[in-house]
């Protein structure tokens, strides 16, 4: 007789699956069918936590803004609000290395499913990430270290801009490349930018 997991884990499990089929496959490959294959276990077993490809791709937006937020928190550890945005980009470009294509690379792939549930979903979670950048920005303005003419919004959706970027050629490349490496590189073109 074969014991049910709880649903946390049996949920956890399906993320972590869902994440491997998006970064060996692609997102379009994430079917009940392929998942229920992932898991050795029936459709009717994967109905039982999720309704639809909606339920599952909200799932699994809510697990990338958990993990990119606790990220932020973690690297936000200075008074220094532009030494935060350093190390902002430091962990994002770790966090991208070691989950591989499931962070903004998985958001921008859903943002193609059609289904406004999920796209409205998306932006909420692009428009928070932007806000916590955009406060560090604002923060560093009011202390008068970054250029006066700089705007705090344009500022922060180019930051997030490099790190997408950055990313997505790396996923070509199988995520061949040292976080610390390119982000000291990346930082050096984004404060010349910035900083007063």
């Amino acid at each position: 007789m074969q014991i049910r997991k709880s649903t946390v884990i049996r949920r956890q499990q399906i993320v972590d699956i869902i994440r491997n089929i998006i970064s060996s496959k692609g997102i379009e490959h994430v079917t009940i069918s392929e998942i229920a294959g992932k898991m050795g276990t029936t459709k009717g077993a994967i109905y039982r936590h999720f309704k639809s490809k909606r339920d599952i791709l909200s799932l699994l937006i809510d697990n990338i803004e958990e993990t990119l937020m606790k990220a932020l928190d973690k690297a936000m550890a200075e008074k220094d609000p532009i030494q935060n945005l350093k190390n902002i980009l430091l962990a994002q470009l770790v966090l991208a290395k070691n989950r591989r294509k499931t962070s903004f690379v998985v958001i921008m792939g859903a943002m193609q499913f059609s289904d406004p549930f999920i796209r409205k979903k998306i932006l909420k979670l692009i428009q928070k990430y932007l806000k916590r950048i955009e406060g560090l920005l604002l923060s560093a303005t009011g202390l008068g270290i970054l250029n006066k003419d700089i705007d705090a919004k344009t500022s922060a959706i180019v930051f997030m801009g490099l790190i997408q970027s950055t990313i997505t050629v790396w996923s070509y490349k199988n995520f061949n490349f040292v976080p610390q490496k390119i982000h000291e590189q990346l930082w050096n073109i984004y404060s010349k930018g910035i900083v007063a």
